[in-house]
């Protein structure tokens, strides 16, 4: 099992930010997770060591005094995590052995490396130009020293004649601190419902922002680079489904096609509840697998087709269903089945079922299947034959019958939707008045934001407005 915290859950408590779960792994999975797991903790051990020395000590670089000086190449390497500071390029088999592995005993030749190329070969021009923007962002104050801790301002096209510059640590931290916040390491402790949690409890560490690494096919110093942090669940998204395929599969992928995969790490949680379903397992042990508080949230992730929900019917049922039921009418028993439609035309078929029987309850759904509306926004199930709504497209306001779908077209027409009345709104608000009417506009444009908000908020297949007006009924009774 994998001790994980979980999202979504309830506070145990004032200022308690993490859940502990516990998620039980297949056993047909056991040996990949072990391997995937204990490789990763191989990686970022050094990450971990640093970012723990780090909040114990309250500074960036643990192993330095503040004072100390120390070599502008060293201070390149632990501000950018950039390993190469010389022209002298990193052997190619230096770097596939390092990235096999991620082993530091690798890293060390690395720098072994870089250190006997300085004897002989110049300083690479980006160590130079670095610099340069740290002299630019402390207005024209140099960070660099001479040996005996004087500044060293380095002159265009200065070759620095014998001159070795230097870096006092403090200074370099003062700098990290004050002009490159979005790489500080998470030095503060969160409070779970088990006790202090650090950044170096959590699995997956990694060099913030090393861009230079996919940028410049660079090696990062994880041994000295400052920036220590956690791979959030957006980070993983992006990697898995990045726009025009996944960005590790873009990068690892053998083929073309393996190139442009992508994949939707939510989908598989839906994906694994109806398999989970289908296989006939408890919806409550469902919902104690992903950690939720009830039954009912496990329906929602429920997509089996109508054939799958049918073979559970009693056979008279399933068989007559299958007979009986045109395409449209099967949809719509579908829905049903699953509670999620309401309306009218289903009470009245819940009704011919229990009084009548199947037979006459599917005639009645045949009859009636038209009334299965797809909608800009939604669906809806209700009989307008007879007396057509007057609230049609106006289903996200409060309409009990509005159901969502998983169609991207309804989703783009519910964000435009809401971007027009926000422009709306924000129109109205920038040049208030005192006519009556100006606030009921103002009142209508809320309400109709707050219904497409609601209708955006929802989860395909659920009602947006449960406990909403049925504007079918309204209008008859105005009538």
């Amino acid at each position: 099992m994998l001790r994980n915290f979980a999202e979504k859950q309830m506070p145990a408590g004032r200022g308690v930010e993490l859940m502990e779960a516990i998620q039980h792994v297949p056993p047909l999975l056991v040996p990949t997770v072990m391997s995937s797991v204990g490789t990763v903790l191989r990686a970022t051990e050094p990450l971990r060591r640093l970012a723990k020395a780090q909040r114990e000590t309250g500074s960036l670089f643990p192993d330095l005094r503040p004072q100390a000086l120390i070599s502008w190449t060293e201070a390149y390497t632990r501000a950018s995590g950039v390993m190469q500071v010389t022209v002298s390029e990193i052997p190619q088999s230096l770097k596939d052995a390092y990235r096999e592995t991620y082993d530091v005993v690798t890293l060390n030749a690395i720098r072994q490396h870089q250190a006997r190329a300085l004897m002989s070969s110049s300083v690479s021009p980006r160590v130079r130009d670095y610099f340069r923007r740290v002299e630019n962002n402390r207005e024209g104050r140099s960070i660099l020293r001479d040996s005996e801790g004087s500044e060293l301002v380095l002159a265009n096209q200065e070759r620095l004649a014998g001159r070795a510059p230097f870096v006092r640590v403090g200074e370099l931290e003062e700098y990290i601190r004050e002009h490159l916040k979005t790489k500080l390491p998470e030095q503060r402790l969160s409070r779970s419902d088990c006790g202090e949690v650090g950044l170096e409890d959590r699995l997956f560490l990694i060099p913030g922002r090393a861009l230079a690494e996919a940028k410049h096919d660079a090696i990062i110093d994880i041994e000295r680079y400052f920036s220590v942090q956690s791979a959030s669940a957006q980070d993983l998204e992006l990697q898995l489904g990045g726009t025009k395929g996944g960005r590790l599969f873009q990068r690892y992928g053998a083929s073309e096609k393996e190139r442009c995969h992508t994949i939707n790490p939510h989908s598989l949680r839906h994906l694994q509840n109806t398999e989970l379903f289908s296989r006939g397992v408890a919806d409550t042990v469902i919902s104690r697998r992903y950690n939720r508080k009830g039954v009912d949230q496990s329906y929602v992730y429920d997509h089996r087709t109508l054939a799958e929900h049918l073979d559970e019917m009693e056979p008279e049922t399933a068989r007559l269903a299958k007979s009986m039921l045109g395409p449209k009418a099967r949809q719509a028993f579908d829905l049903i089945r699953g509670g999620k439609i309401t309306g009218p035309v289903v009470s009245r078929f819940q009704r011919v079922q229990r009084e009548e029987g199947d037979e006459a309850a599917f005639e009645f759904l045949n009859a009636e299947a038209g009334a299965l509306h797809f909608t800009p926004y939604g669906f809806c199930l209700n009989s307008f034959a007879a007396s057509p709504c007057v609230k049609h497209l106006e289903c996200f306001n409060r309409c009990s019958h509005l159901v969502r779908t998983d169609a991207p077209e309804e989703q783009m027409n519910l964000i435009e939707l809401s971007r027009k009345y926000e422009i709306h709104i924000e129109r109205l608000r920038a040049q208030p008045s005192k006519a009556p009417n100006y606030f009921t506009q103002l009142a209508h444009a809320e309400e109709r934001l707050a219904g497409v908000q609601a209708a955006l908020a929802q989860a395909p297949g659920q009602p947006v407005f449960a406990n909403g007006q049925n504007l079918y009924e309204e209008v008859g009774r105005a009538r």
